[in-house]
């Protein structure tokens, strides 16, 4: 990782040599951890990760291999969705679930068998979501016995609708299809499917909320306002993806107003895009991975702000050639730092149980949770008053297919993440300037890597406002001598860092314009080796 600075900082890298390039480096990774990928097959070795948090909901649905310790929650996952080892005792606020066959009572009914709304036995249904919610409340101690499911990100699984309106006039001419609505006209016909699948998703998100606690938060899955497409994202304009009903999947459609809504909108909490993978590089199609993900956040939070949490999964999906392998390391690591650039409030890691007892090396994994990690380090960005930098909508990278990057701007502090899926190979080199109101920041990006990087605007803004500065004696036993040159009156920090890029000290300084003398106490300093850094600008110091 190469960070292209303005012309001055240049001039006192190039000064300064390899050392200050090294600090430049370090200054965007504050932590010493480096992931050494996992050699053995199922395990995920999450001890040699440092414990760490994020202010997202973020629910672990892959293998445990029998973790009794329920280390996800450990390690930046807020919610199991998976059970190994005695979890009855998991607290209700780190409780997730997914509710697979919501809509399939195994009773041959018409929904379940050729997704038809008509001809449907609901008793069969109302009985089956009652059971069915009752074994979710016996799976915790606190809500045993109870029939009420005490989870706190719960997701029915229903999937039976027919999306395209040529599919949907076959059930014109079915016997189960009421014969008053045969003689409708085509368009009659798909209309009143639509709103007749769109109460039964309805009905069932109803009675889900009626057996479940009022604290539970429902979300069906990828039944968002927008439906998950991936090779058409460019096929409209961002002004119409964002504003065309037409496009609204219409479970989550209004028919009286034209609008987003209904019944099974306004009976979900959150909404879980299934933002999955289908190509491998070098297909052509991989590369838009990353603008597709963030294209399900962007687009649908648009139309709602109920939170986005999508579901992501760590292999490629359908797909022949591709199916059920896991994905390259670059992608599972931006994966997992990217969707919270672009506004989503969770991440539902999600794997096909039916792999958990494949003998695989599970690094990938690792490379998840080694995003997470490090964008655990900046976690104070995301809390408080922050602001989402997105000047080119995902929809647009699909298009012009250039380096994607995304920020967020807290106080005087830009977090940016950027990551070129569009490179050639590993070993291609592009430069790209982030933006941020009259902020501006060149950096440099190598193959696939996924940068992360914290810049303090006030420091390296386009126009320097100290010319020089010199330090005195070097080395140092005890006190610096500091001589800054600033072009206006200002108050800055000057800090030391140590070779790991740790920050061992920072005095906020008060300066005139023109010439300022300035002493700094390094006494507490254990002998070696540091970097003195005003104003972005760095200069080796040898405490002895």
């Amino acid at each position: 990782m190469k960070l292209t600075y303005n012309k001055y900082v240049f001039g006192l890298l190039f000064l300064f040599g390899f050392e200050s390039e090294v600090f430049a480096q370090n200054s965007c990774q504050p932590s010493s951890f480096l992931l050494t990928p996992t050699t053995q097959n199922r395990t995920i070795e999450w001890q040699k990760f440092p414990e760490f948090s994020l202010p997202f909901s973020v629910v672990y649905g892959g293998p445990r291999f029998g973790d009794s310790q329920k280390q996800p929650l450990k390690h930046g996952f807020s919610h199991l969705a998976t059970s190994d080892g005695n979890d009855t005792d998991i607290p209700r606020n780190q409780r997730a679930a997914v509710w697979y066959g919501t809509g399939y009572p195994s009773a041959n009914q018409p929904w379940e068998t050729i997704k038809s709304p008509w001809g449907n036995n609901i008793e069969l249904y109302k009985n089956k979501w009652r059971n069915d919610m009752s074994d979710f409340a016996n799976a915790f101690s606190s809500s045993r016995g109870t029939g009420i499911a005490d989870i706190d990100l719960f997701v029915p699984d229903i999937e039976l609708q027919i999306k395209s309106n040529d599919s949907i006039l076959n059930l014109k001419n079915h016997p189960t299809t009421p014969v008053a609505f045969r003689s409708l006209d085509n368009q009659s016909f798909i209309s009143q499917y639509k709103k007749d699948i769109q109460a039964l998703y309805g009905q069932a998100f109803a009675e889900t909320k009626r057996y479940a606690t009022t604290n539970t938060k429902i979300g069906g899955y990828s039944d968002a306002p927008v439906l998950n497409t991936y090779i058409n994202i460019a096929g409209n304009s961002w002004q119409k993806w964002t504003s065309d009903v037409s496009l609204l999947n219409y479970i989550n459609y209004d028919f009286s107003k034209n609008a987003l809504g209904g019944t099974a909108y306004d009976n979900q909490d959150f909404y879980s895009p299934a933002a999955y993978y289908y190509y491998d590089f070098p297909s052509p199609l991989a590369p838009d991975y990353l603008a597709y993900l963030l294209f399900q956040i962007e687009v649908n939070r648009a139309w709602t702000n109920k939170p986005i949490i999508p579901f992501v999964w760590l292999r490629f999906s359908y797909t022949t050639q591709f199916v059920k392998k896991f994905i390259r390391p670059f992608m599972a690591e931006a994966t997992a730092i990217f969707p919270f650039f672009s506004g989503a409030k969770g991440l539902w890691l999600w794997d096909d149980p039916g792999t958990f007892s494949n003998n695989e090396n599970y690094a990938t994994y690792e490379y998840f949770i080694n995003g997470l990690y490090r964008l655990s380090q900046y976690k104070e960005m995301f809390t408080g008053n922050y602001e989402l930098v997105i000047q080119t909508t995902a929809r647009d990278y699909v298009d012009t297919r250039k380096p994607i990057w995304r920020a967020v701007a807290k106080g005087n502090e830009l977090l940016v993440a950027a990551h070129n899926p569009y490179a050639k190979d590993e070993n291609e080199v592009v430069t790209i300037e982030v933006a941020y109101k009259n902020y501006r920041q060149n950096i440099t990006l190598k193959g696939y890597e996924v940068f992360l990087c914290k810049f303090d605007m006030t420091l390296l803004g386009s126009e320097p406002t100290i010319t020089n500065f010199e330090v005195s004696p070097n080395p140092v036993s005890d006190q610096i001598q500091l001589k800054i040159f600033s072009t206006k009156e200002q108050q800055i920090p000057v800090e030391i860092f140590d070779v790991n890029g740790k920050k061992v000290l920072q005095e906020k300084v008060i300066l005139l314009q023109g010439e300022n003398a300035k002493v700094l106490n390094v006494s507490s300093l254990s002998a070696g080796f540091y970097f003195l850094r005003v104003l972005g600008g760095s200069k080796k110091i040898v405490v002895d």
